[in-house]
């Protein structure tokens, strides 16, 4: 099970500080089963250029002992009967030696195919992808370069995003997702786009960012949101700039939204960057990790 938020807050065995691993969880009718593909170590400053050092008194929880921010990036992975839909997709084939001038390093976590293989999931058999944004951090593996034959790693889903995000890949010299418009469904706000699984539109981080809330059908919803939080230091903070958000204004706007609707009783979470506390709930203005098995039995 994940390690309680305040056990090992001074070590970076502490889940806020280490990168997440394969997990499973069952919420009712649904079967969510993290895939973990990369992780990078944040600097916080760069991340977050209008804090200081002593913004983050109060967050030194969530930082490593080195002083970085732990952010985990992978997949999620949705399971209703015989319904498979994924949620983001990963880093896909990138180079360890890519890392941006706000990251400290990057590391590959688990490979995502290798994950997918042990729990006896063939990549053909995901019907349907659904993508929060369209940077490459969650379309890896389903980009044109994922794989040699240009189909991606998933070569019968159908890509599932909202309508402002397409539009502004369209106009970018390279194509975002492989197959291109012939494979894309764009979605609207509040859209089903499968039984029990519905757009919910927030803005800011890109123009067409878009989390998805998933029914479990006993009375709760999951709100997987992508980089509207990258962090739970935001959940305190949601006011904090950050250097990504293509529109900070509207980011903060769907920040404030986010959290207001995660501090529901009957609402979680799933925050692909938080590293090894994604699945969780705002209970008295912080993050609040919630239980999930881990996957110890696959091999590494």
């Amino acid at each position: 099970m994940t390690t309680p938020a305040a056990e090992h807050a001074d070590s970076d065995d502490h889940p806020a500080r280490r990168m997440p691993g394969p997990w499973r969880t069952t919420l009712g009718e649904l079967t969510l089963t993290h895939l973990p593909d990369s992780g990078v170590y944040m600097i916080p400053p760069k991340v977050y250029p209008a804090t200081a050092e002593r913004d983050w008194d109060d967050e030194r929880r969530h930082r490593t002992e080195d002083g970085f921010l732990a952010m985990g990036c992978g997949a999620l992975l949705v399971e209703r009967g015989s319904t498979r839909l994924l949620i983001d997709a990963g880093h896909g084939r990138i180079s360890g030696n890519e890392v941006q001038d706000f990251q400290d390093r990057f590391e590959h976590v688990r490979y995502l195919p290798d994950t997918l293989a042990d729990l006896g999931v063939a990549p053909a058999d995901i019907e349907h992808v659904a993508f929060t944004h369209l940077h490459p951090d969650h379309t890896g593996w389903a980009r044109p370069d994922a794989t040699d034959d240009g189909r991606g790693l998933f070569p019968a889903a159908r890509w599932m995003l909202g309508r402002g995000e397409w539009a502004e890949a369209e106009s970018g010299a390279e194509p975002a997702l492989a197959g291109g418009v012939d494979r894309v469904l764009t979605v609207d706000d509040g859209a089903e786009v499968v039984p029990g699984v519905r757009a919910w539109a927030l803005p800011g981080h890109t123009p067409g960012h878009t989390a998805w809330v998933l029914d479990t059908g006993d009375g709760r919803e999951v709100v997987a949101f992508g980089d509207a939080l990258h962090s739970p230091a935001q959940v305190r903070h949601p006011d904090w700039e950050v250097l990504l958000d293509a529109d900070g204004e509207l980011a903060e706007r769907s920040r404030r939204r986010l959290v207001e609707r995660l501090g529901r009783d009957d609402v979680l979470g799933f925050g692909l960057h938080f590293a090894d506390q994604q699945l969780g709930r705002v209970e008295r203005g912080q993050w609040s990790p919630h239980p999930v098995t881990a996957l110890r039995d696959l091999p590494s």
